[in-house]
């Protein structure tokens, strides 16, 4: 694989009678509420082949997610499997370094991840970001479920998020 280009996260068959597609942030706490629901109701319909699911994470130009932003740009896409554990663990732990210095961040997803700054994840946000902004996607988390947009409180507990999407995909 080109080691300057990355594909946003996509686990399933490309044949899935159903795809969800998400847009988020790790700094967003509404993108942890779907990140856990869907952890619930849409991972388990991948490994049975019946959805594909590709996660997108927009570094969305806003103060209050450039950790996730400056925490993204050390994932390697090219490793799914890592990508998504290191993405579940920064949502699982994003209360204690939300609050930390770009500095700190860097230092956390190198000491705590064994991560190195990826050129190729920041080619992906780039991209990522244009798509957002053709399609006219302004907050994250913002899901589509074969290209439809997927309406739900993401306020709402995780819990409820993963009733409604599983409801979604039977």
């Amino acid at each position: 694989m080109n080691m300057e280009y990355a594909p946003p996260l996509s686990f399933g068959r490309d044949g899935a009678k159903k795809h969800v597609e998400v847009f988020l942030n790790t700094a967003c706490p509404y993108c942890l509420n779907f990140f856990l629901a869907a952890h619930e109701a849409v991972m388990p319909r991948v490994e049975s082949g019946e959805v594909r699911y590709t996660i997108k994470h927009y570094d969305k130009p806003k103060v209050r997610l450039l950790h996730g932003t400056i925490a993204n740009l050390f994932l390697d896409y090219n490793q799914p499997n890592e990508a998504y554990e290191i993405m579940k663990s920064l949502f699982l732990t994003q209360k204690e370094w939300a609050h930390l210095d770009s500095g700190e961040i860097e230092q956390m997803m190198k000491q705590e991840y064994g991560c190195q700054e990826q050129r190729s994840t920041m080619n992906l946000s780039l991209d990522i970001t244009k798509e957002a902004l053709e399609r006219s996607i302004s907050v994250v988390p913002t899901v589509f479920i074969n290209g439809e947009k997927f309406e739900f409180d993401s306020m709402g507990e995780p819990g409820q998020i993963s009733e409604k999407l599983a409801y979604m995909l039977d």
